[in-house]
């Protein structure tokens, strides 16, 4: 049943179907304003406020980035007409502006005082500046005083202010030591000047080593042999500002973008958005926005912190670094720029940072970085670019680390924000030394960085193979990630268990979009089948040659299957054995796979058809590959789920529409992998690219499981963007090109304006079991992202509905 058609090729992304005007779905971002006179509204503060769904959507939209926003819960209603409870960490400009766009806020207070107010109050007894007398770089400079033998300052580079940005070169006989003499590992913090809570971790981190130099055998073996560097601050000037009164919040460096010679809300770059690896790839990873927190600044590498970063990063080509943050309780790691996108050397950041059920630093979630949301110009892509390791933990939150210790003073409730972490001797201590064995850890594995020791005690695996169970033709592709240093790369396969065939491997260069990170260690490797006919079962394996002896993957068979000569594969997607809708008791096969087929047939094209629920979800090598196009369509179906995965559960009721089956999430991803190596795809269904009613709330999508053991049904228990993981929408908009969806109602015809439905006119219609009354209508996405400032993005709208004016019910407008 052909309801609206999305094609589109990764180079030249466009979306069909009755774009909407800019501005209608997606609020223009937010302008620097200019400076009011009063202080207050300039600082940083915490805000919060009981939004509806609306609302939280166009405040997704107004330039707040997913690290400013925390969704605590329910104020008051059902789950399909609750409002939400948000803290917002921004300025007051940033607070009047979303309030000129109906997204009214009030500052937070406890004890009558706001998050600013309470830290210019207190007097703090553990964390301290970064300048003066008695406070952190004084204390570098006195650690390294009192141990010459292994440890030096090093001024890496300057500060907008001028300030040096000072490291602790720690290894034996530091004086005389040359750079990549021995295999160096970076350990750094505060590149967020708020996160008090990091300074302490290196510095005490710096301490621990240089104590133990002597007396404990493996701090000694690693200081011997490993050359540390430790940079406690790298935004000196925002840390510092912290400290002045009001300003406890500031994020940014202390750039006068403006130049007016004040700091304001209008003034400082985010250092973690300002390196040149994807720089500015999109607007979500990073801000064009002055005032925004992750403002990327106005050139890649234009702010002196970072080229200090780079700088060291170049000269010295650590093997390892860790990049510590706060405050999220997380071990990210890999690709950061798009979602869900893994590369070959992550099977050396899983074996040192475990999983969530045996983490590297206890109470900690691993996961890829873009997991929990796309960031781009940030420091572990641009340091992986050098060839560096390197890790971004998360600390704790204030509240997790106020609940750690019932015997304190400290309560959950007192927190002004995520980000301030309590100044409690105990509880910092605590928090820095579970982090201790996993840095130690990293260091050792500086001489052999692709076997690593391990604080969870993994081992990397010398192959990790791209297993499927099903191939077309008379050639196929396998793949494996494989160790670089091993020799005589091979693959192997038999046909039907005859004779063993061997034939070299090629490493893959990577695709259109994606496919060059990590790849300094481990890569994937491709080798070719040849000879298969229909029916074959086919055995794959690989191996290589280690230390002098042949060493063997893991084997996997698929079967071949006859494609009858056909150009095009049509994806059945209907999920007939779902529960959105539940189709009638014994469907057992799709309903409208044969209306595409005979449609294609009318343009002398040949077909197969695949069923997702009897086939399982087509593999990207194993069978897109094969074909020149896919159409891949829904028919009936809303959304795939199972019985476990509707409703969504949570703290304040049941949430329909919010979670998808595992499948969904593999069919995108695998799609989207045919796509980067120049497939097209024909995309169709009513509800295509409809992400439930928590889009707005959770960043950008729809969920797909829970955090860390995503095979177990999603529960909201504190919020609503790191309780669950999230299938994100950025496939549908950057290669689909189809910003943002509204329901426009119930459409009866379609009329091609743009490539390559040009005057093509076409009736629509439901069926007796589906009437057509959801269909989307969509916002180009280079409408938001111009295609000469984002070429990669480049769109245009296919067509317009008739007929589709309201008024309508916008079912995507509840929760």
């Amino acid at each position: 049943m052909q309801r609206r058609h999305l094609r589109f090729k990764p180079s030249t992304s466009l979306v069909a179907v009755a774009a909407l005007l800019a501005g209608v779905l997606t609020a223009a971002p937010v302008q620097a304003t200019p400076r009011p006179p009063d202080a207050a509204s300039q600082r940083v503060d915490v805000y919060t406020g009981d939004l509806t769904h609306q609302q939280f959507t166009a405040l997704r939209s107004a330039g707040i980035d997913h690290a400013e926003v925390a969704v605590t819960r329910s104020a008051r209603g059902g789950a399909r007409d609750a409002r939400v409870r948000v803290e917002l960490t921004i300025t007051g400009v940033q607070a009047r502006d979303l309030a000129r766009r109906g997204i009214r806020l009030s500052l937070k207070k406890i004890a009558g005082k706001t998050a600013s107010q309470r830290a210019s109050a207190l007097q703090e007894k553990v964390f301290r500046p970064y300048s003066g007398a008695g406070n952190i770089r004084e204390e570098l400079l006195k650690v390294a005083a009192d141990h010459p033998t292994i440890a030096k300052t090093v001024d890496i580079g300057r500060s907008v202010q001028g300030k040096p940005i000072t490291a602790v070169r720690v290894s034996k006989n530091v004086g005389r030591l040359k750079d990549r003499q021995r295999p160096a590992v970076v350990y750094q913090a505060t590149q967020h000047a708020r996160e008090w809570i990091t300074p302490e971790m290196v510095r005490r981190l710096l301490h621990h080593y240089v104590n133990g130099y002597g007396k404990d055998a493996e701090l000694t073996r690693i200081i011997d042999t490993t050359d540390l560097w430790f940079i406690p601050v790298v935004n000196v000037d925002g840390y510092d500002f912290t400290f002045t009164e009001g300003n406890r919040l500031w994020r940014k460096n202390l750039r006068d973008n403006d130049g007016d010679g004040q700091i304001t809300g209008q003034d400082g770059v985010d250092p973690n958005r300002n390196f040149p690896y994807k720089w500015g790839y999109d607007n979500e990873g990073s801000s064009p926005v002055r005032t925004s927190e992750t403002y990327r600044g106005p050139s890649p590498g234009s702010e002196p912190e970072t080229q200090a970063q780079i700088r060291l990063f170049q000269r010295i080509r650590p093997k390892y670094a860790i990049n510590w943050h706060s405050a999220a309780q997380l071990l990210l790691y890999g690709v950061g720029w798009q979602a869900l996108t893994s590369s070959p050397d992550d099977v050396i950041h899983q074996a040192i940072l475990g999983d969530i059920d045996k983490p590297a630093v206890p109470g900690y979630i691993p996961q890829l970085g873009a997991q929990l949301y796309t960031t781009n110009g940030e420091t572990d892509g641009h340091m992986d670019s050098l060839g560096t390791l390197t890790h971004t933990p998360e600390m704790s939150t204030c509240e997790v680390a106020a609940n750690s210790d019932p015997d304190d003073p400290w309560e959950p409730e007192n927190c002004g924000s995520v980000f301030e972490f309590p100044d409690d001797e105990k509880l910092i201590n605590a928090e820095v030394t579970k982090n201790y064995r996993y840095a130690i850890d990293v260091a050792k594995s500086a001489h052999r960085p692709d076997a690593p020791y391990s604080p969870v005690g993994r081992t990397v695996p010398d192959f990790a193979v791209d297993k499927f169970g099903t191939s077309y033709g008379d050639t196929q592709e396998a793949a494996s990630v494989i160790r670089r240093s091993l020799g005589d790369k091979r693959m192997h396969y038999r046909v039907n268990g005859g004779k063993v065939r061997t034939v070299k491997v090629a490493e893959w260069k990577g695709g259109e979009r994606f496919g060059r990170d990590g790849t300094h260690y481990f890569a994937e490797y491709r080798g070719k089948v040849k000879g298969q006919r229909p029916g074959d079962r086919v055995e794959v394996w690989f191996s290589g040659t280690k230390r002098g002896r042949t060493v063997n993957s893991p084997h996997f068979t698929y079967k071949v299957r006859d494609d009858r000569n056909a150009q095009v594969l049509v994806i059945a997607d209907e999920d007939y054995k779902g529960v959105n809708p539940t189709y009638p008791a014994g469907t057992n096969a799709p309903r409208y796979a044969a209306q595409y087929v005979e449609a294609i047939r009318a343009n002398k094209i040949r077909s197969v058809v695949w069923d997702i629920d009897r086939d399982g979800v087509p593999h990207d090598l194993g069978v897109l590959k094969h074909f020149d196009a896919v159409v891949w369509y829904l028919g009936d179906n809303r959304l795939t789920q199972d019985a476990a995965d509707e409703p969504v559960q949570s703290v304040v009721g049941p949430f329909p529409d919010s979670q998808v089956a595992d499948r969904a999430k593999d069919l995108v991803l695998n799609v989207r992998s045919y796509l980067n190596e120049g497939g097209k795809l024909l995309h169709t269904g009513e509800t295509s690219s409809y992400f439930g009613p928590l889009r707005g709330a959770n960043g950008g999508g729809i969920y797909f499981g829970l955090k860390g053991h995503p095979e177990r049904p999603c529960f909201l228990s504190t919020s609503f963007r790191d309780d669950c993981e999230l299938l994100s929408d950025d496939f549908v908009q950057y290669y689909l090109g189809a910003y943002d969806r509204a329901v426009v109602g119930k459409p009866t015809g379609f009329t091609g304006d743009g490539r390559p439905y040009q005057g093509v006119d076409a009736d629509l219609a439901g069926t007796t079991s589906n009437p057509l009354n959801e269909a989307g209508g969509f916002q180009v996405t280079s409408t938001v992202l111009p295609a000469d400032e984002f070429p990669q993005f480049r769109s245009w709208k296919a067509g317009d509905y008739v007929g589709a004016a309201g008024p309508y019910e916008p079912v995507e407008g509840k929760w």
